[in-house]
């Protein structure tokens, strides 16, 4: 009987309800799989980047110290500049005028193939030319209109002055006329009243001069008003 009841005991305890457990499959094991998958993934995504990165600093390490150092004789170059009398320090050039430091080196860095930013420096240079170039018409289609304007403006004002000065030299001629006609009345009426004693005012031709002078009112039109 206690062995009956130890072994019901071990049947319900603990450690073999585990056991059951644990060889039991299931959803919770695919999870637990699958989230081991993507850690694991992550982290051999984070070590990639972390490689690359390491190797790229590596390299601008390597360059940086390269550039800084100056070359030494076992650089031929460097071995063969020395033998035309070349010294370290010294600018180059027959005179000693030209480069002393070595030409900058500019690492390029972007995705962008060769000659893309000479392009886009050419692309600007060509967009602010055409910018210009419509300024400049712009200003010289203003200029033009101001100068048309000022034109007829000027054309208007010599207009008017011709028309003013016609004006007065129709005056002047209706009064030089008149004047004229006045002086060929005066010398005809004149001429009647002294050589025919007559007068065109009165329409009577007189007697003696003494009869002229005692009836007629006068020499002029306005005497006889």
């Amino acid at each position: 009987m206690k062995l009956k009841m130890a072994e019901e005991e071990d049947y319900m305890s603990d450690s073999f309800i585990n056991v059951q457990e644990d060889i039991r499959p299931g959803l919770p094991m695919l999870r637990q799989i699958r989230e081991a998958h993507r850690k694991e993934e992550k982290q051999q995504e984070a070590n990639l980047k972390n490689k690359r990165k390491s190797l790229k600093e590596e390299e601008q390490e390597r360059r940086d110290i390269g550039l800084k150092n100056a070359l030494g004789c076992e650089n031929k170059g460097f071995a063969l500049l020395q033998k035309m009398g070349y010294k370290s320090g010294q600018a180059l050039g027959k005179s000693g005028d030209g480069i002393v430091e070595p030409i900058p080196l500019n690492v390029k860095t972007g995705k962008s193939g060769i000659g893309h930013e000479a392009l886009l420096k050419r692309k600007a240079e060509e967009k602010l030319e055409s910018y210009r170039r419509k300024i400049l018409m712009k200003k010289e289609v203003e200029e033009r209109a101001a100068e048309q304007f000022r034109m007829r403006l000027k054309n208007k004002q010599d207009e008017m002055k011709l028309e003013g000065d016609l004006r007065r030299s129709q005056r002047a001629c209706q009064q030089l006329d008149t004047q004229k006609v006045l002086e060929k009345l005066q010398i005809l009426t004149s001429y009647l009243r002294e050589e025919h004693l007559y007068c065109i005012w009165c329409g009577t031709a007189y007697e003696d001069k003494e009869d002229l002078s005692s009836n007629c009112p006068g020499p002029t039109s306005a005497d006889h008003d």
